[in-house]
């Protein structure tokens, strides 16, 4: 093989290097010491990468991470968390490390363990969009929630409302037949009237009172 083609087979052994993700693993990391993984990247490479507490972690510490350049200057950085995520793209080649530790010592169940997932390359820009569609998902779910929630509230509105002119209705076939009790017993009371007048009428004729 010549040179050129071993140069040729070299660069692109590399570049698929850069567009493989790191494997999902988890990082065990004892007290008052901290684990760090590094890993080369090409200059405008994007990286994106998940981390949390593992679920069967003995002790239920937080964590801190920091990622940092090839030169030493920190691109992110969280102290006392449960989770976190960071992604860049990288400025220059070179070595990329990640470093996690507790921020809290102890002796004795000081131990952590840390679910870290860090992708590169394709791997990351694939991890976005999943990202990007899970966020949409959830916020479609949120509308959905929503919308069903307007519906209830104007399916009770709606039932109110008819309940209301229900209520309506009924006030007003009982104001028109209190009406008509009132007019009936006046017009009651006239007759009983009427018919005293002329009861006593009769009376005093008869007696020749009058």
């Amino acid at each position: 093989m010549n040179p050129s083609s071993l140069r040729a087979l070299l660069l692109l052994l590399s570049t698929l290097s850069s567009l493989c993700p790191l494997d999902s693993l988890v990082i065990r990391v004892p007290p008052g010491k901290v684990k760090c993984i590094a890993e080369d990247l090409d200059a405008a490479a994007v990286s994106v990468a998940v981390y949390s507490l593992a679920g069967d972690s003995p002790h239920r510490l937080n964590m801190s991470a920091r990622v940092t350049d090839p030169n030493g200057d920190t691109i992110h950085l969280s102290n006392d968390v449960e989770s976190g995520r960071f992604g860049f793209t990288a400025e220059r080649a070179g070595s990329y490390s990640v470093c996690f530790w507790s921020p809290v010592f102890k002796l004795e169940g000081g131990e952590i363990e840390v679910d870290f997932e860090w992708k590169t390359g394709i791997a990351a820009d694939e991890f976005n969009r999943v990202a990007k569609r899970r966020k949409i998902d959830a916020v479609e779910t949120d509308l959905k929630k929503l919308e069903n929630s307007v519906n209830l509230i104007y399916m009770e509105m709606r039932s109110l409302r008819e309940r209301e002119e229900e209520s309506w209705k009924i006030n007003v076939d009982t104001n028109s037949r209190m009406g008509m009790l009132s007019l009936l017993s006046l017009i009651i009371c006239l007759g009983v009237a009427g018919l005293q007048m002329w009861h006593l009428k009769t009376f005093f004729t008869r007696e020749k009172i009058l």
